[in-house]
């Protein structure tokens, strides 16, 4: 087994070593323990029936699949070196035990044990053997992903696609949707089978042809157990092609888990990022982010830039397999206070919602908007006036009766004119009365 120094930073801890000796050795057989003659090294204290085997060979083929990965045999067939395809403790007693997983009933995962003992909490975990140095360590390197059966597998997709873009083995491949495109092109014995082992034998496991003293060993090692591996399952369980799956990249909406408050009416623009994990390409106009729970229904929440009331937005551009594409869109706030949830999917027209492929969930993808109860503008200052009737909410307008207003008529009727007042009226009466004595007492003096 490799020491840790020896092992690339971003590598796995690609075997157990089952006795010191074997450890010292630097390049040692990929054996969890000494093999007997003939007996499939890897395996040979796995505890998996076949039963078992076969449906974890169904769960790494799935989890690759979704990634783009079609030729799921090829992982497989490293797990199976690794650790006999063993993810949990108690499916490798003899190991260490590593950090809970809800794939082992909230058991350990399989830790490595050639790192020393137990107790330092140091080795690789679960069936790829990721290895930072200790557990904390590799989780903060990897996530707690690795942990369950679908991460660990997504971590190594990860982990074999940079791997096939460095391979001094594989002419051409630049980047992860060419080193996919790649992977998905090797079978048994073809031209590419060979580059794939000595690929993983140099780079997944760390053991060069020029200094490894057991390359031709540990090279055989991981071709026979592809090989075991691709055979025991048979061909037709490994074809899959998953033409629409996708796994989610980012959004720029708050999580449905925390605050997303709109007032009545108000609009935000938003994004969301999938990357594309299956094997057609999307496309504008046919790729589209839809409305689920149910399907295509009318959300709530479309704003004016949505195709339609059930579909969001289109993909922002062509997406080809590995990639990521933006779904852009804006939500509305609707009128009445409340919280508004609404869960997407993709759908690629006229074929199939990906929940129907290769994921994800109709309800996982999620937008919940909080609409909040905003007093109208008639409410303000309502405190001061106690007892007052209520105006019309959002007229602005005091519809109290005025002391001027006579038998329900407006008297200033015409725009501009003037109103008199009670005051003015009564000042009117007395210059009246004075004028009527004044031209009383001239009447008598004549």
């Amino acid at each position: 087994m490799l020491s840790r120094a020896l092992r690339p930073l971003t590598a796995p801890v690609l075997v157990f070593a089952a006795a010191f000796a074997a450890a010292m050795l630097g390049c040692a057989d990929t054996a969890l323990v000494p093999a007997a003659p003939g007996e499939p090294i890897g395996s040979a204290r796995s505890m998996l029936s076949a039963a078992q085997r076969r449906a974890r060979a169904g769960q790494i083929r799935d989890a690759a699949a979704a990634r783009g990965l079609e030729q799921g045999w090829l992982l497989a067939g490293i797990a199976d070196a690794e650790t006999g395809m063993s993810h949990c403790w108690s499916e490798l007693t003899w190991a260490c035990m590593g950090p809970a997983s809800d794939d082992c009933g909230g058991g350990p995962v399989v830790a490595g044990a050639g790192d020393g003992p137990c107790s330092l909490m140091q080795g690789g975990l679960g069936m790829f053997q990721f290895d930072a140095g200790t557990y904390d360590q590799t989780l903060a390197r990897e996530g707690v992903r690795v942990l369950n059966v679908a991460g660990n597998t997504d971590a190594a997709v990860d982990f074999v696609i940079a791997m096939v873009i460095r391979s001094v083995y594989v002419p051409g491949v630049d980047n992860a949707a060419q080193a996919l495109a790649w992977m998905n092109g090797v079978r048994i014995d073809n031209d590419r089978f060979m580059p794939w082992i000595q690929t993983v034998t140099h780079y997944y496991n760390g053991c060069t042809p020029t200094g490894c003293s057991v390359y031709d060993a540990r090279f055989a090692s991981y071709s026979r157990h592809a090989r075991d591996t691709y055979a025991e399952m048979g061909a037709d369980f490994w074809t899959t092609r998953i033409d629409y799956a996708a796994t989610f990249v980012a959004q720029s909406f708050p999580y449905a888990s925390l605050p997303f408050e709109l007032a009545p009416g108000a609009s935000q623009a938003g994004y969301i990022e999938l990357r594309n994990a299956g094997a057609a390409t999307w496309t504008p106009g046919m790729t589209m982010l839809g409305t689920t729970g149910p399907r295509d229904v009318a959300s709530p929440l479309a704003g004016p830039d949505w195709p339609s009331a059930s579909r969001a937005a289109t993909v922002d551009r062509v997406v080809p397999p590995g990639e990521v594409g933006r779904f852009s869109f804006t939500v509305r706030a609707p009128l009445t206070p409340g919280d508004y949830s609404q869960f997407f999917n993709l759908v690629q027209e006229g074929a199939a919602w990906f929940s129907d492929q290769g994921g994800p969930p109709d309800m996982q993808l999620q937008v919940r908007v909080t609409v909040l109860d905003v007093p109208s503008v008639g409410d303000a200052g309502a405190g001061d006036d106690a007892g007052a009737a209520a105006p019309d909410a959002g007229a602005g307008i005091d519809a109290r009766p005025r002391p001027d207003d006579v038998d329900g008529c407006d008297v200033a009727a015409r725009a501009g004119a003037r109103r008199p007042t009670s005051q003015g009226w009564l000042a009117g009466v007395v210059l009246g009365v004075f004028a009527l004595g004044v031209s009383r007492r001239r009447r008598r003096s004549r």
